[in-house]
């Protein structure tokens, strides 16, 4: 009789025993979890960015002591296109509390003198004064342009190399006209930093990326002359005049 109580004396220890293990073991698990779980974010890497500067883009999203696990991909990359110079956003985090930001940049496409903006190739448009230290290389526009072809001359300029932006100096809304007569309302003339004039269109403006191999082609059968290329045909014979009336005799052209 006596051994039968030591020996249910001993299966409760025992059974104590593991409880408090298992209980422990929880505990550990658990504050491990609460841990990560809340643990602040271990560094935020931000590359892509030209213009919108790292702490500037850190202060803005203002998630420094969030939790990697609370920190939200869609609300990041949503609040991030709230600015108008951010055109794409990719947002990766791990587990070591380390978030990564890529962030793509629009690109200024021109000055437009008229409403003191830039325009960029994400079809936005920014106060130039608060970029004005950036812009070198970036084209002029000079004249007013219809709502609807300025949206147009946008969405085709981003297909312009940047590289040929560079070589224009000021775009001029310019309509070919016969008589009093429009023919082409999509037209532009641009002035180009070597003195010469390009007129083109919306429709063809993807031509302008050959400028250089087309005015060294006319080099070479014209000499290094100044005057007015014509790529606002769908023809690819491209036409090219002295156009005396609207070149200066210094090189220069006038839009």
């Amino acid at each position: 009789m006596e051994n039968n109580v030591n020996s249910k004396k001993k299966k409760k220890k025992i059974r104590f025993k593991a409880i408090i293990v298992i209980v422990l073991i929880i505990y550990l698990i658990g504050s491990s979890l609460y841990y990560i779980i809340n643990k602040p974010l271990k560094r935020i890497e931000i590359t892509g960015n030209n213009y919108l500067k790292d702490n500037y883009l850190i202060n803005y999203l203002d998630i420094s002591d969030e939790s990697i696990f609370k920190v939200s991909k869609s609300q990041i990359k949503n609040k991030l296109y709230e600015l108008d110079l951010v055109s794409d956003v990719k947002v990766k985090k791990n587990y070591l509390g380390i978030l990564k930001i890529t962030i793509e940049e629009g690109r200024f496409l021109f000055y437009n003198s008229n409403t003191n903006t830039l325009a960029l190739s994400n079809a936005k448009e920014i106060d130039y004064n608060n970029f004005s230290d950036y812009v070198l290389g970036v084209p002029t526009l000079t004249n007013y342009v219809p709502t609807n072809i300025y949206e147009e001359l946008i969405k085709k300029m981003a297909r312009v190399d940047k590289s040929i932006l560079a070589n224009i100096s000021e775009i001029a809304y310019d309509p070919s006209k016969v008589g009093d007569k429009i023919i082409d309302d999509k037209r532009f003339k641009l002035l180009m930093n070597d003195g010469n004039i390009v007129y083109i269109n919306t429709v063809n403006i993807e031509k302008i990326n050959d400028y250089l191999d087309i005015y060294e082609g006319i080099v070479s059968v014209n000499g290094n002359t100044k005057g007015c290329l014509y790529l606002d045909s769908s023809s690819e014979n491209n036409h090219f005049s002295n156009c005396e009336s609207e070149v200066k005799d210094n090189g220069e052209s006038e839009l």
